[in-house]
């Protein structure tokens, strides 16, 4: 296991590029939510990668990155990419960014309009992260499926299963 502060540096130069795309570019953009920072939050290891999310003033991703400075991330596709979380699938568009290598992302917010002050995109961003970590989120796919077998449209809104041999209406 590589220390934490390895996966820390990790979101820390990709914020950094993300400060200087904001520095010049960016900043005073219609689409830039001036109350807010650039912020890497809560990168970690995340099996052969680091894992984390990047918030700035116009938007906040799910990253996915190498795991450390001149190391190849394992994508197998150079356009996308597919994890499984503890609370589901997610799908993620593989870029390349001059100057960090690939990375592998998924938008959790554009624009970030509707936040108030960086504290509210901190938070949002660090419960999204912990929420896409908890297991006790990811539904069995069984139960769904058990639960539609036995119920009809007219089940559902009346109230009443159907029997095990009665035909659906």
């Amino acid at each position: 296991m590589r220390d934490l502060s390895d996966a820390v540096a990790r979101g820390e130069k990709l914020a950094d590029f993300y400060r200087r795309v904001h520095a010049t570019a960016m900043r005073g953009s219609a689409v830039c939510n001036e109350a807010l920072a650039v912020e890497a939050i809560g990168f970690r290891d995340f099996g052969p990668y680091v894992l984390g999310v990047m918030v700035t003033p116009w938007f906040a991703n799910l990253v996915v990155t190498a795991p450390s400075e001149g190391t190849e991330a394992p994508f197998p596709d150079p356009a996308q990419l597919k994890l499984r979380f503890p609370a589901g699938d997610v799908d993620f568009n593989v870029s390349e960014i001059e100057g960090f290598g690939p990375l592998a992302s998924c938008s959790l917010f554009s624009p970030m309009d509707e936040f108030a002050d960086h504290e509210a995109a901190r938070v949002a961003a660090g419960a999204a992260l912990e929420a896409l970590l908890d297991p006790a989120l990811h539904e069995a796919p069984g139960r769904e499926r058990e639960a539609a077998s036995g119920m009809d449209r007219r089940a559902l809104f009346g109230g009443r299963r159907r029997a095990a041999g009665e035909a659906a209406p």
